[in-house]
């Protein structure tokens, strides 16, 4: 017993927390229970609690619905080279801040190798995958939808919808016919490890003269 609550209540608070990986604020809201109170009975029934970071992906995996991603563990040869394609196309085309991972190009098998990459090497969720194009005005955004989404395979509902760049003007010998893509992950941790990553290969091959 704990303040009057019977053991059934107490156990289920306690289920959430360690098997569902709720939060003490999801917890509350579900049984009607007050913060402090979920907090006393983890603290009595000595429930070892999550640090920030735990707390923060449990919460973004619970609430948000964020799946984090999984990296692939021995790679093979070809995987190996896939993972420094990878790493090398976001060192000379990806945002380096943000909030995630974002990459741009308007050639169809850059984004492709790159979607590789993240899908085979990172493990992302397929469902967090997101794309945004950018087109001139004479240029179809239903077609160019169709054809990104036919050739990356994410799905018509993952995308943003296009940008035109309005007041500018190009024909079709300096603009690519496709538009430019863009892939948007919106993960903060693997974005921070493709960083390292980009750094770690940076300082194995090359280093500036003193």
């Amino acid at each position: 017993m704990y303040g009057g609550m019977n053991t059934i209540e107490e156990k289920l608070i306690i289920k959430m927390y360690i098997e569902d990986k709720f939060s003490a604020v999801q917890i509350s809201e579900f049984v009607h229970i007050s913060v402090s109170k979920i907090v006393r009975i983890l603290d009595v029934n000595n429930v070892q609690k999550r640090n920030i970071s735990e707390a923060i992906t449990q919460l973004n995996i619970t609430k948000f619905h964020k799946v984090p991603f999984q990296l692939k563990s021995n790679l093979s040869p070809v995987e190996n080279d896939l993972k420094l394609t990878g790493i090398m196309l976001y060192w000379g085309e990806g945002a380096k801040t943000g909030g995630g991972v974002k990459f741009a190009n308007s050639n169809p098998e850059m984004i492709c190798v790159f979607l590789r990459f993240l899908r085979e090497i990172c493990g992302v969720n397929e469902k967090r995958i997101k794309m945004m194009i950018h087109l001139y005005p004479d240029q179809s955004s239903d077609l160019l939808k169709n054809f990104w989404s036919s050739t990356t395979g994410v799905g018509l509902e993952n995308f943003y919808r296009p940008h035109a760049l309005v007041g500018k003007k190009g024909t079709y010998k300096n603009k690519s016919i496709y538009g430019t893509a863009t892939i948007n992950y919106s993960d903060k941790k693997l974005l921070t490890l493709i960083l390292k990553w980009i750094e770690d290969y940076k300082n194995s091959f090359f280093k500036l003269p003193e």
